[in-house]
């Protein structure tokens, strides 16, 4: 965990205890400390943000690199020997070549882009849905701090709002289901290059 969730934590476990105790008045440091804690929380979020980005991102340049330099001119090799390419270039009439060439061309393309989204649309959704886990629950962390400081800020006995800053503990709970999704992710990603190793799926016989 980085500094700033640890500081974090720390200030939720401080506002715990003073809520555990049931004081009359909540003294101004208090009120201050829950308000840094909400702006913590928004800081926090755009870190994990961050480094979910960054490591999808790198999950993509892998997939993107593994089309383009291995899968693409193992695929190219073999298709212009079963989509007889040199044969097509031989007719004598250059319309036909031209024709023949175009329609080895526009098959290819889309084979390869084919590829290239069957890799790349896992990822972008595996991140979507981390993401979307995340949001959730930093909003519902928000809230609740939110809840927190009003309480304090009105000089209210704050025990009512003791099972909300409880929940905010959950930041560990947090940081490793982002961990998790990043493994699985990863793994998902690696997998799905294994198996597409084998294009023979990709290569058409010509009509």
């Amino acid at each position: 965990m980085n500094l700033r969730a640890n500081r974090l934590l720390k200030s939720i476990i401080v506002i715990i205890t003073i809520s555990l105790i049931g004081c009359a008045s909540i003294p101004k440091e208090v009120v201050e400390l829950s308000y840094t804690m909400g702006q913590d929380l928004n800081a926090v979020h755009l870190s994990y943000k961050g480094l979910i980005k960054t490591h999808f991102d790198g999950l993509r340049k892998q997939a993107e690199d593994f089309v383009e330099n291995e899968w693409t001119p193992l695929y190219l090799k073999k298709f212009i020997e079963k989509g007889k390419l040199v044969d097509k270039a031989k007719d004598p009439d250059p319309t036909i070549v031209l024709i023949g060439v175009k329609l080895w061309a526009e098959e290819a393309i889309s084979k390869i882009e084919q590829q290239r989204k069957k890799l790349i649309e896992p990822i972008n959704d595996d991140e979507s849905e981390l993401n979307k886990s995340v949001d959730e629950v930093f909003a519902q962390l928000i809230t609740a701090n939110a809840t927190i400081t009003a309480h304090l800020n009105s000089i209210r006995k704050v025990k009512e709002v003791q099972d909300e800053a409880l929940a905010a503990l959950k930041l560990k709970d947090l940081r490793d289901k982002i961990n998790n999704g990043l493994i699985t992710a990863s793994d998902k990603a690696d997998e799905a290059i294994e198996k597409s190793k084998t294009i023979d799926e990709y290569i058409s016989e010509p009509e």
